[in-house]
């Protein structure tokens, strides 16, 4: 089209493409299921138990992988506070769910686990 030519940028707001498409032979995977539905449920149901500051505290440390510290000035609290906060949020759930696994170590720190 005349007046295209060596333009930049691609018209009328179209993102710009990175790489080329391929076809294939075959779909690529789905993607990857829950391996337990019934597990995150559980875990739904037990942090919906907690009190609203230790659900913000567990999800932000234990899921978004905040640390202590980012978590203490996202949510306005002392560093000190979002300690105990986990430290309670994650005894009460595994009260109401005793197969919980939980690393709290921090190299490791990972979500909740129901098993």
């Amino acid at each position: 089209m005349p007046g295209l030519q060596g333009r930049s940028e691609p018209p009328y707001g179209e993102p710009a493409r990175r790489g080329r498409e391929v076809l294939t032979d075959h779909l690529p995977d789905a993607g990857v299921a829950a391996e337990d539905p019934t597990g995150a449920l559980v875990l739904q149901q037990a942090l919906s138990r907690l009190a609203p500051r230790q659900r913000a505290v567990v999800v932000l440390r234990y899921y978004e992988d905040l640390t202590e510290r980012e978590t203490a000035e996202l949510l306005g609290i002392a560093v000190g506070t979002v300690k105990s906060q986990a430290r309670e949020a994650l005894a009460r759930m595994r009260a109401l769910v005793p197969d919980l696994h939980v690393d709290t170590d921090e190299e490791d720190a990972q979500a909740p686990v129901a098993r």
